[in-house]
């Protein structure tokens, strides 16, 4: 009989005990649900971090589809843009050679003789004679001669020096005086270059 009491009793013990264990475990799963949401702001923040990570992991999945897009296309553009070397040197000689021309044949004149590229059809003086002698640039001066006492060391010492060259320079209208550092000439008309065998002057090429 005594048995049979304790048994009972034991088992009232725990299904009290459970019971009450069970409830306060609800009670506090309630009351830290109600503390979670007791703030509309806190709830609000959490949707807003929610939706911030989301943005930022689409965002870093954009960039790095970007940079792969970017790799990609500078490897095909390498690809297409490739030319070889002697191909480009062949564009840049035949670009040189349509943008610089020489007189034929060449002229020199005075002043009332214009200057410029000359040709057998449009006869111009030249202005961008050079001397193979002594690879100097030749000097002109419009409406100017030489004097008859100039020599070649006259030339040899102050060539390119204008303030020192024209103490031999005497006015002349219509006259075209042209110098380098061994050869002097004064003409007042057109004349081929090729009849004055003492110059040793070839044209240096016009930018057209």
């Amino acid at each position: 009989m005594a048995d049979d009491l304790d048994d009972l009793l034991d088992e009232v013990e725990s299904k009290f005990c459970c019971s009450t264990s069970a409830s306060k475990q609800s009670t506090y799963a309630l009351k830290q649900t109600d503390q979670k949401y007791a703030n509309p702001e806190d709830k609000k923040q959490s949707s807003v971090y929610r939706e911030q990570g989301f943005k930022r992991s689409q965002h870093d999945n954009d960039d790095i589809d970007a940079m792969l897009q970017e790799i990609l296309d500078d490897d095909y553009q390498s690809i297409n843009t490739h030319e070889p070397i002697a191909a480009k040197t062949s564009t840049r000689d035949s670009y040189s050679e349509t943008t610089s021309k020489k007189c034929c044949p060449v002229f020199l004149g005075g002043s009332s003789v214009p200057h410029g590229l000359g040709t057998s059809v449009s006869q111009r003086a030249c202005n961008c004679l050079r001397c193979t002698s002594c690879d100097f640039s030749i000097i002109m001066f419009d409406d100017h001669e030489w004097d008859s006492t100039c020599d070649y060391l006259f030339f040899r010492n102050n060539m390119p020096d204008y303030h020192k060259l024209k103490v031999k320079l005497r006015r002349k209208k219509g006259g075209r005086a042209y110098a380098c550092q061994c050869s002097w000439h004064s003409t007042v008309v057109l004349s081929d270059l090729r009849e004055q065998q003492q110059l040793k002057w070839v044209c240096g090429k016009h930018k057209v």
